[in-house]
């Protein structure tokens, strides 16, 4: 056994999967099964959930849950052959890499306001128009980048990860599903496809306001330019889930060492 791979650090201490520490957190999060099973497995959202600075100003950012996270790790221990610290940092990078194709949106969204004549933001005409009526749908393309996104931002992954991230996709509902065997050359297309859901040019989309021409990238090229994605200017918040406020505290003490 290759110790190394098997511990990590909390606020000092090592923790390994069998720890006294680490067994009290599963002890707590023991019906993690009702949420990630091998009938349906909970959406990265619901484990991360991003809030968009349009409607949210400066509470924007990236809320992680901390007990659906602990939740969603005990998952990923239980079904792959990965180690609690391979098991941690697969957790923490597919949850912050969805999330922060859900900001690049917005942010493209952002710059492209410059070419659109009118008040209302594209941004918020796409989330009234198109996304909240495709939610839950094979139609909600959004989401089913933000899932092939994690594969595109993670080249270094083995067998392993691909795996466990396969299979968990595999049963999610609409939308987020077709994220697991999303071919490159469909990726490419989906996203020129929202590209033009996001600036209006769809005419069966009958979105508002007039697009002009201009040399502003296109959503391809402004995604995989933030490839590797650092998430500087995207804040992270730890939300309490839990029912008692010292639970919340035990599990972010083993499981977010780092803060």
């Amino acid at each position: 056994m290759n110790l190394g791979l098997e511990l990590y650090f909390a606020k000092g201490q090592v923790v390994s999967a069998n720890s006294i520490a680490f067994n009290q957190v599963k002890l707590k999060l023991r019906e993690f099964e009702y949420y990630f099973n091998e009938r349906r497995c909970e959406n990265l959202d619901l484990v991360g959930t991003y809030r968009p600075y349009h409607f949210n100003d400066d509470k924007f950012g990236l809320y992680i849950y901390v007990q659906m996270f602990g939740m969603y790790l005990l998952s990923i221990l239980k079904n792959s052959s990965l180690s609690l610290r391979e098991s941690h940092t697969l957790a923490l990078d597919s949850i912050l890499t969805h999330g922060s194709f859900h900001y690049l949106i917005e942010r493209f969204c952002t710059l492209r306001d410059n070419s659109q004549i009118g008040e209302e933001k594209l941004y918020s005409i796409y989330k009234k128009r198109i996304y909240c009526q495709v939610w839950g749908t094979q139609e909600c393309f959004e989401e089913t980048l933000a899932n092939a996104f994690v594969f595109e931002s993670n080249p270094s992954w083995d067998r392993r990860h691909l795996d466990y991230i396969r299979s968990l996709y595999s049963r999610q509902r609409e939308g987020y599903f077709q994220g697991c065997q999303l071919k490159s050359e469909d990726y490419q297309e989906l996203l020129q496809i929202l590209e033009n859901q996001l600036i209006g040019e769809k005419e069966d989309r009958n979105l508002k306001g007039n697009i002009k021409q201009d040399n502003q990238p296109s959503l391809y090229d402004f995604i995989h330019t933030n490839i590797p994605f650092r998430y500087l200017g995207l804040p992270v918040y730890l939300v309490n889930d839990c029912e008692k406020l010292e639970d919340f505290m035990n599990i972010v003490q083993i499981l977010f060492p780092q803060i």
